[in-house]
């Protein structure tokens, strides 16, 4: 019985799928989720960011409008646009940190042929680089100063006079400051320092919140498309309406899937289970489903990112080289870091006891240590 029914919900679900797709309006060749906006989540996007300053009250906006233009106290953030900036929008560019106000471009793929003008004006250029790397900075900076940051592989350069490289090294800077009258234009190579894809990575919020403390935070999308081109690709209600009947035929699966079986049998009359029953019955359901070796690696994970917040150990080093460095502050931590190292390359049966022992180990050591 169940597989029959198994069998028509799924019927069901890919004939609303298939018709959705079909019936829906065909999107444009640019897909949003491949752009540095606020309304992007895909990991090219600024969405995440620009959430997370509503979710902590620091101010920010987005420029759609064609003569709008920020007050010099907000920090103006123009990311790989894709429209090319004419004289007069370079020179109010220009002015803006003449005045005082900070201006962030990152010039992202073919910065200069896309922006001639603004390439001209500050004499600058990308020097080619792939993959990622991972970024410090270079000479003093309010923004960069002690911060490890995760770029691209690309580099920024300036011929103008006063241009310094701050992040990254001296052959490829990830970023380089411009002076202009009482303020600044700092270059990026590109927008991985400030996307999704990134933003959990490092120290990318602590740069978010130093560019906010320079003033509220102004997102320039007028230039992120050629003009006429939408910003943001919608889909027809079909698409909606299929995608909403294929989530209920996949609820509906669901319900009807196989079970793992009960946790335990249950007790006899009269008698109660313990906290260690409980747990123990817990642990076997991990593994009959298959979940510990996953579970144990994402807990280890938000162990190391919490290691790299607030002692300053990189998550991306080694297991022995982060247990050397975080025994500088907190010398009883190092050995449990290393024990869970261990059990997490070794796997097997057990391995999310062990690796939440000894995460929980690191933790009463860095407590104790700080009093």
């Amino acid at each position: 019985m169940k597989r029959g029914l198994l069998a028509v919900a799924g019927a069901l679900g890919v004939a609303f799928l298939i018709a959705a797709v079909l019936s829906a309006p065909p999107r444009g060749d640019t897909a949003l989720a491949r752009l540095p906006s606020t309304e992007s989540t895909g990991g090219a996007g600024v969405g995440a960011a620009a959430r997370w300053l509503d979710a902590t009250g620091r101010p920010h906006r987005r420029l759609v409008a064609g003569g709008d233009r920020p007050a010099t106290t907000e920090a103006w953030l123009l990311l790989a646009p894709a429209l090319a900036l004419d004289e007069g929008e370079v020179t109010a560019v220009l002015d803006h940190a003449s005045a005082g106000g900070l201006v962030v471009w990152a010039l992202g793929e073919a910065g200069e042929a896309r922006q001639p003008v603004l390439s001209r004006r500050l004499a600058a250029r990308r020097l080619p680089g792939g993959g990622e790397r991972d970024v410090g900075s270079t000479t003093p900076h309010p923004l960069f100063d002690g911060l490890s940051l995760r770029a691209g592989g690309a580099g920024v350069a300036s011929d103008r006079p006063g241009a310094r490289a701050v992040l990254g090294d001296a052959e490829r800077p990830a970023a380089v400051t411009v002076p202009l009258g009482r303020g600044e234009v700092l270059l990026l190579a590109g927008p991985e320092l400030l996307d999704n894809r990134h933003i959990g990575e490092g120290e990318a919020l602590a740069l978010w919140v130093r560019l906010a403390a320079r003033g509220p935070i102004v997102f320039d999308e007028r230039f992120l498309r050629p003009t006429g081109a939408g910003l943001v690709a919608r889909s027809g209600p079909p698409l909606v309406i299929g995608l909403q009947l294929g989530l209920v035929v996949l609820l509906l699966a669901a319900a009807l899937w196989p079970r793992l079986g009960a946790v335990r049998p249950p007790p006899p009359e009269g008698a109660g289970r313990t906290t260690r029953e409980y747990l123990a019955s817990l642990a076997d359901l991990y593994r009959r489903a298959g979940a510990e070796p996953e579970l144990a690696a994402a807990a280890w994970r938000r162990l190391r990112r919490r290691l790299e917040k607030e002692a300053g150990v990189a998550a991306r080093l080694p297991g022995e080289e982060a247990a050397r460095r975080l025994a500088k502050s907190a010398p009883a931590a190092a050995g449990p870091l290393r024990r869970g190292e261990a059990a997490l390359a070794r796997g097997g049966r057990g391995i999310l006891l062990e690796v939440s022992q000894a995460a929980a180990d690191v933790e009463a050591a860095r407590r104790w240590r700080g009093g």
